[in-house]
């Protein structure tokens, strides 16, 4: 990707000097911001999911530096009702969800990296949540990562620790947990993700781990009773950052798409089904890819990629091509409060396009971006 972009700075200066080369431009202006929303202060993670069943996509936001959260429930039409917010653990960093008590209702996750635990909110399926006692974990956790590792058909959470661990909690079905194993991860494991990427039936779990020693995604593969096997290794020196799953290529596999502290980079990996990898596909953002989201960004039915940018303060759309690969440069939306921590996606106003929502971890804001029509 630094080639890419020499390139691109080598055509700019040649275009100046009328060289007759022709410079490379972004894809169409796609998203227009409509919307600001107050949060609370240090917003370091953003989530959108239904919280009160109504079929509308909301937004929650975990506060790191008055340790709350704020939701805001959708009205339907790029608006939102007034936050509510609610008071956690000590500098939380993550939320996950999940129908932690087999409600049908979504409840959620969240960690607590000043307290060493993880906090439950019961939903109540109108947008507020029963406090459950904290579980407690060992020191500065970061991923939460909720699904039914033991085939049981209730909840299981893995947590990872800041200093190369991942713990695992086994649930009851109505809130409570059983510690289960723990397993070495290297240091710094900033996101997970889980799904089945063997076809074994099993979910298995996906690990970012950005420290220089250990740096590489660790695919710890389930036993299907709640342990795993030892990891494999993939991506190795690649400084894996936000690590999110979804099937790029329509094929019913799970792919993995990952930042890179490492020269701004990123990558996607396609799944071959048994657990290995395609040969990585690398693309770019802006500087200091912290955070992504997936989704129909246009009209072509390819998947695209947004991803925000801590270091340039913005965020910038990845747009696929029909070969695979990415357009390249970049569309980028300027954050206008700075430093964006978490991006998410959803269709907010209801007019069956994806839209985006930022968080400026710096002025305490969730800024909404709503996709507009682009006629061929």
């Amino acid at each position: 990707m630094k080639i890419l972009r020499l390139l691109c700075l080598f055509l700019i200066a040649c275009k100046s000097l009328g060289c007759g080369l022709e410079l490379p431009s972004p894809p169409p202006d796609i998203f227009y911001k409509y919307n600001e929303l107050k949060v609370g202060r240090g917003p370091a993670y953003l989530i959108t999911v239904d919280l009160n069943l109504d079929g509308l996509p909301d937004l929650v936001s975990a506060n790191a530096k008055n340790n709350t959260l704020s939701v805001l429930l959708s009205n339907g039409d790029g608006t939102f009702r007034k936050t509510l917010t609610f008071p956690v653990a000590s500098e939380p960093t993550t939320i996950a969800t999940g129908d932690i008590n087999s409600d049908s209702i979504p409840d959620l996750l969240i960690n607590s990296r000043g307290e060493g635990q993880f906090i439950i909110l019961l939903g109540y399926g109108n947008g507020s949540f029963r406090r459950l006692p904290a579980i407690k974990t060992g020191k500065v956790p970061l991923a939460i990562i909720p699904a039914d590792f033991n085939g049981d058909s209730k909840i299981d959470v893995a947590v990872t620790l800041t200093f190369a661990k991942m713990e695992i909690f086994l649930g009851s079905g109505d809130g409570t947990f059983i510690k289960g194993e723990t397993y070495v991860t290297g240091s710094r494991p900033f996101s997970g993700v889980s799904g089945d990427f063997n076809n074994d039936g099993n979910i298995d779990i996906a690990l970012a781990t950005s420290s220089s020693a250990s740096s590489s995604i660790r695919l710890y593969i389930g036993k299907g009773n709640g342990t795993f096997y030892k990891p494999r290794r993939i991506a190795k020196g690649l400084v894996p950052l936000a690590l999110v799953k979804k099937d790029m290529n329509n094929n019913g596999l799970q792919d993995l798409i990952f930042s890179s502290g490492q020269g701004d980079n990123m990558y996607m990996l396609f799944s071959k089904g048994d657990g290995t990898f395609k040969e990585k596909i690398t693309f770019s953002g802006g500087g200091g890819p912290i955070a992504l989201t997936v989704g129909h960004f246009n009209s072509d039915n390819q998947i695209d990629i947004a991803v925000a940018n801590s270091r340039s303060s913005n965020f910038s759309l990845a747009m696929r091509l029909s070969n695979e690969s990415f357009h390249y440069p970049t569309r980028d939306y300027i954050v206008d409060g700075g430093t964006p921590l978490g991006i998410t996606s959803g269709d907010y106003n209801n007019d069956s396009m994806t839209d985006i929502a930022v968080a400026s971890n710096a002025k305490n804001t969730i800024e909404i971006y709503l996709q507009r029509k682009i006629f061929k």
